[in-house]
């Protein structure tokens, strides 16, 4: 099984005011935070030997690239982040064309545990779906009858990272302008298989200095998440 993990981190951070990507978070940059949980997954021999191909970066950042440089991730400068997310998807992709699945993970969600990064890609490894995803059950009263196995009966809530099989390598090549793979998923529900995340925390990511601050808060209240 080789699954290359690609790394997002060429987005513009329009709704920040600023590049939120290299902000301080904790003395830490935010999208180190991923690059480190990454890191300790390869560190774990066996499932690094078993399901990690290649690790990809793709970034429209200098600051990046030059601080990743000397790593064993392979940094791809996006130099048309302008045409959206979809460019930095087929960018990643087109690295490397012959793994059985990408991973991709974006570089502004930092709360995301190791545990749950090995769990995806052990499930994508063992399931028989094509896609595996970063879920969390929503909130529901006690009189609702949610259907576990049916995923569009929306009592859940779909985040990332995600895994697509390289069935999707066309539909994935084939999107356009800011559009990610979360419309391939919704159009194939039905081979989608959720990986729960232990706590809410781990979906958050950074948009606006407002959800800076909350994960910073965040960071600073939960013990598992100190350094």
């Amino acid at each position: 099984m080789k699954i290359n993990l690609i790394l997002l981190a060429s987005g513009f951070s329009r709704r920040f005011n600023g590049n939120k990507l290299v902000t301080e978070l904790n003395d830490k940059p935010l999208y180190m935070y991923i690059v480190d949980t990454v890191r300790e997954i390869i560190s774990h021999k066996h499932l690094s030997s078993t399901y990690i191909n290649k690790i990809i970066c793709v970034t429209q950042y200098e600051e990046i690239e030059d601080n990743l440089k000397d790593t064993n991730i392979n940094v791809l400068i996006n130099n048309n982040s302008d045409l959206g997310v979809s460019n930095s998807i087929k960018l990643g992709i087109s690295y490397d064309m012959n793994a059985d699945g990408y991973m991709f993970i974006v570089c502004d969600q930092p709360l995301i545990k190791k545990e749950t990064l090995e769990k995806i890609l052990e499930t994508f490894g063992e399931t028989n779906k094509g896609i595996v995803a970063l879920g969390m059950r929503k909130q529901v009263e006690s009189h609702d009858i949610c259907n576990k196995d049916n995923l569009a009966d929306k009592s859940y809530v779909i985040g990332n990272p995600v895994i697509f099989s390289k069935n999707y390598i066309s539909e994935l090549l084939s999107l356009k302008g800011d559009i990610g793979g979360k419309r391939i998923l919704k159009k194939h529900i039905e081979d989608v298989e959720l990986v729960y995340a232990d706590n809410e925390i781990e979906l958050m990511d950074i948009d606006t200095l407002d959800s800076y601050k909350e994960i910073k808060k965040v960071l600073e209240t939960y013990e598992i998440y100190e350094n």
